[in-house]
């Protein structure tokens, strides 16, 4: 048996006891209540093996867990996890000393399990034996999925899953080697984290599968598989500088679609090869297999060695919408990233689990960017980043280092708090300190922690000290980690000396109707950009408020006073900015001088000063007008969702909605005409990108008749109906050459709004006859988007027959295509009311098929409400139905707050202009 040494378990168990203050019981005490949030480090695991049965057309799977233990203190209980599962027996047995029984139940709702001893088990190393059955589960842990009539599992574990699976210490701060096997139906096919070493008879019609042990790991990156698969070769990724062997790289697909994984495996070399050469450190596991799963809650999962992607994005090919091809790369670059962050170096408990995520987003972009500089991944980081802040924006946000006290909040963690503004505070961070120094504190870490866990504080200590000023580099960092909010710097400028000063104040961003408090005190790593006589010229500073009050002062290295200033240069910062008028006047006029991402964040800046009150109705138009015009796309789009919200909440009158219209139309139908509506040989992916924005804006927002006439026929063409052209008959066939795949989905939108009950018949077929999710999703969302009332009933229904949809389409159905691009207004109120009667209905219901995901769908419920009387409701309706769902509480939360402050802004803008000069 393989067991920790003791003096090694009681080292570890006083660390990881102290890596959260005041969760875990220390090592040798026994809690006095159920631990609900994190375990007790009395006992720790050293090594697990673990055994699953798993038939695919059965619904439970069984297995033993055999798990060596280092016990500190003698105790007669052991807590673990274990949620769902029948217990057939449970022993331990002290090394050298007598096996007894072990009493087990489920102890909480969180699924703690609770195993107690009839005497105390003794210190020492010990030996913890399971048998269980557990069943399958919905979208987490191990589940069952059925596609193309194949029964396949499938797992989830990340990140309360692996407990509904099998009984551990299922948390990422307990890090051991594992020994898995799978004993499965002969004809089906295995697969789990490491190599395959042998394979064995198991009794008639079945077989032993045997992978090599792991490298230590935490029980959420535990992954396996069992189905018919189709399991492709790919390319080798050969030895190079870093890595001296080389790995075997297989895609794992539903039965007949491996040959669909062409492009996805040609292309994962060279991203393995540019992470390698960036961390200084070989891909850390003994094969890459990469699983395209066809119902999955999540965009992929970064399993060591088994990577689960939603089954589209490996299928992505040259021929793809640019959105899927893009969205095949950075998903890749940033599971493939998770390999080194997150599972070789893993956090040890959940409010560091942006360590895990924002690098990920990190550094998929400066890879893609690295790989693929066409696809601009760094305007992606920075739009994630600006819609951040939003969240950000709110009183009930979070830190991105927030604490975990209760499983409800675990699943919370994992938002855009986390991913995008922790992404964002990296890049800027990054570019304050010099991205080679940068690099070499990453590798540092890295290096010091390999196999192990990690947390904040040493990656910042880790960067803070390749800085200039590491006490004040790590002061500015844990501001923007351990406090929430938007920094929001007002700036003006004071020529009255002979050196040019900025007078810095600052504050937190708060939208009008705000309840949170304003005070926040950071360290900014500010860089500016200014022009003068004599060119232009940048300066960066860690910019902090003053400790006896009154503004920061910025000296520019400049002789003369600037004709303007970009507060934020090359849109770097995380942070707003507002300038003095005379300031803002002058940025204004120069616009031109900005670069590419400058010119977003002074979007940024105007979209934050309307959602702040600052702006009226008339000044946004005005603004809007210029931002409309602008090179890029994400500056000249920025505009377009302020605009639905107006057509939704302002437009109160057909006069109203029609002068909002004839906006939109006027704003970007000329950048439409100058693109055109038909794809062109030379057009960029990001020429691709803009047509559909616009083409979105004017036939959903704008409602601009030929447009919706012209996507319409094409969405019936598409489904082989009649009246596609003038006295066109219908074939019946699906025609996906109708339209091309950018303006797919939308074509469909609108042949569904506008064609009634054929239209989403034609759907509904279409969607049940094929095995496709790209093209599915495309389909069932827009039957989520037909306005009849009896059709919307009809597609809530669907919702609930998951014999008919995937569980990770359910959303579509509920909310169609509104999830891209707000409606004007829902078809009207009574059918928006009976949408959430139903939702609120079927509540209980949803959530389980939804899991851990069930806080969304009070978020749906939320859209569209815009009064404090609304709020009032919703918080009364769901403050008991969410208290156990897993996000539950926090994005009630936020919606609620949500719906208060949209009242707000409509109460402040509510009479202003809806027409642009």
């Amino acid at each position: 048996m393989r067991f920790l040494r003791p003096s090694v378990a009681l080292v570890l168990a006083g660390w990881l006891a102290g890596a959260w203050a005041g969760a875990p019981a220390a090592a040798g005490a026994t809690p006095t209540a159920v631990p609900s949030g994190r375990l007790p480090r009395n006992v720790l695991p050293s090594h697990v093996a673990l055994e699953l049965k798993i038939d695919p057309a059965q619904p439970r799977l069984s297995g033993r867990v055999r798990l060596d233990v280092v016990v500190a203190a003698a105790t007669r209980t052991v807590w673990m996890h274990g949620s769902g599962l029948r217990i057939a027996r449970a022993t331990v047995t002290p090394q050298g000393g007598v096996t007894q029984a072990l009493a087990a139940r489920q102890a909480d709702a969180s699924g703690v399990l609770e195993l107690r001893a009839a005497r105390p088990i003794p210190a020492g190393r010990a030996r913890i034996d399971i048998a269980y059955s557990a069943p399958f589960g919905q979208l987490q842990g191990a589940y069952r999925v059925r596609a193309g009539g194949d029964d396949y599992v499938i797992t989830q574990m990340e990140p309360l899953g692996a407990r509904t699976a099998f009984p551990g210490f299922d948390e990422p701060g307990f890090k051991q080697p594992w020994d898995l096997s799978l004993v499965i139906p002969q004809a089906l096919q295995g697969v789990a984290n490491t190599r395959l070493v042998r394979t064995q008879a198991a009794g008639a019609g079945w077989k032993k599968l045997v992978f090599a042990p792991t490298p230590a790991l935490p029980s959420y990156l535990i992954a396996f598989a069992v189905g018919p698969w189709d399991i492709v070769d790919g390319p080798v990724l050969a030895p190079n500088a870093v890595r001296s062997q080389p790995v075997a790289l297989r895609g794992i697909a539903p039965r007949g679609q491996g040959p669909r994984m062409r492009y996805a495996l040609a292309h994962t070399g060279p991203i393995v090869a540019a992470e390698e050469a960036y961390f200084g450190i070989p891909y850390p596991y003994d094969k890459l297999d990469l699983l395209a799963a066809p119902d999955f809650w999540a965009g992929a999962m970064e399993n060591a060695g088994l990577i689960v992607y939603r089954d589209r994005l490996l299928y992505a090919d040259e021929q793809s919408s640019v959105g899927q091809r893009q969205g095949y790369w950075e998903t890749h670059a940033h599971e493939l990233a998770h390999q080194w962050f997150g599972d070789l170096v893993t956090m040890p408990w959940w409010d560091d689990v942006w360590l895990n995520e924002a690098f990920a987003t990190w550094m998929a972009a400066k890879i893609v960017g690295q790989l693929q500089p066409a696809f601009h991944a760094d305007r992606g980081l920075m739009e994630g980043a600006l819609w951040a802040m939003g969240e950000d924006s709110l009183a009930s946000t979070r830190r991105i280092h927030e604490p975990i006290a209760a499983y409800t909040d675990v699943m919370s963690a994992f938002d855009g708090i986390t991913y995008r503004k922790g992404g964002a505070v990296l890049a800027m961070f990054e570019r304050y300190v010099g991205p080679d120094r940068f690099r070499e504190a990453i590798r540092r870490y890295l290096r010091a922690h390999a196999g192990g866990n990690a947390t904040s504080a040493e990656l910042v200590s880790a960067i803070a000290d390749v800085s200039g000023d590491p006490p004040a580099l790590r002061r500015a960092f844990e501001g923007f980690l351990d406090q929430p909010g938007v920094p929001m710097l007002d700036v003006a400028t004071d020529c009255s000396a002979a050196t040019p000063v900025l007078r810095i104040e600052q504050h937190r961003f708060l939208p009008v109707g705000s309840q949170a408090s304003a005070a926040g005190r950071w360290d900014v790593p500010m860089c500016v950009r200014w022009g003068d006589a004599g060119g232009t010229h940048e300066q960066c500073s860690l910019v902090g408020a003053p400790a006896g009050g009154g503004p920061a002062t910025l000296a520019l290295s400049s002789a003369t006073c600037p004709a303007w200033v970009m507060p934020n240069a090359s849109g770097a910062g995380y942070y707003r900015f507002a300038l003095a008028a005379p300031d803002a006047a002058r940025l204004q006029a120069h616009f031109d001088r900005l670069d590419e991402r400058e010119q977003r964040a002074y979007a940024d800046s105007v979209l934050a000063a309307y959602s702040a009150g600052r702006l009226d109705n008339a000044g946004f138009l005005l603004a809007a007008a210029q931002l409309a015009q602008a090179p890029e796309r994400q500056t000249a789009t920025a505009p377009i969702p302020r605009l639905g919200w107006m057509l939704q909440h302002l437009a109160r009158t057909p006069a109203d909605r029609q002068a909002l219209q004839q906006t939109v139309v006027r704003l970007y139908g000329p950048r439409l005409a100058r693109l055109g509506t038909e794809p062109r040989p030379t057009d960029s992916d990001d020429d691709r990108l803009l047509r559909r924005a616009l083409m979105e804006a004017l036939a959903v927002l704008g409602r601009e008749p030929a447009l919706r006439a012209t996507l319409a026929a094409q969405g019936r063409r598409l489904l082989g109906l009649a009246g596609a052209a003038p006295g066109a008959a219908g074939d019946g066939g699906l025609h996906l050459d109708a339209v091309t795949a950018d303006e797919r989905g939308l074509a469909l939108r609108v042949a569904a709004e506008d064609g009634g009950a054929v239209v989403f018949d034609a759907l509904l077929a279409r969607a049940a006859a094929s095995q496709d999710s790209t093209l599915r999703g495309e389909l069932l969302a827009a039957a989520g988007s037909a306005p009849e009332p009896a059709l919307q009933a009809r597609a809530r229904a669907l919702a609930l027959d998951t014999r008919a949809v995937r569980r990770n389409e359910i959303p579509l159905l509920l909310s169609g295509a509104r999830r891209g691009l707000p409606l004007g207004a829902e078809p009207d109120a009574a059918a928006a009311q009976a949408r959430r009667d139903w939702i609120a209905a079927h509540f209980d219901t949803l959530v389980p098929l939804v899991a851990p995901g069930g806080g969304a769908l009070v978020t749906a419920y939320a859209d569209g409400l815009c009064s404090t009387d609304e709020a009032g409701l919703l918080q009364a309706r769901f403050a008991e139905r969410v208290r156990d769902v897993e996000s539950g509480p926090r994005a009630l939360a936020q919606a609620v707050e949500g719906v208060q402050l949209c009242a707000a802004l409509v109460a402040r803008q509510q009479g202003g202009a809806l027409t642009a000069p």
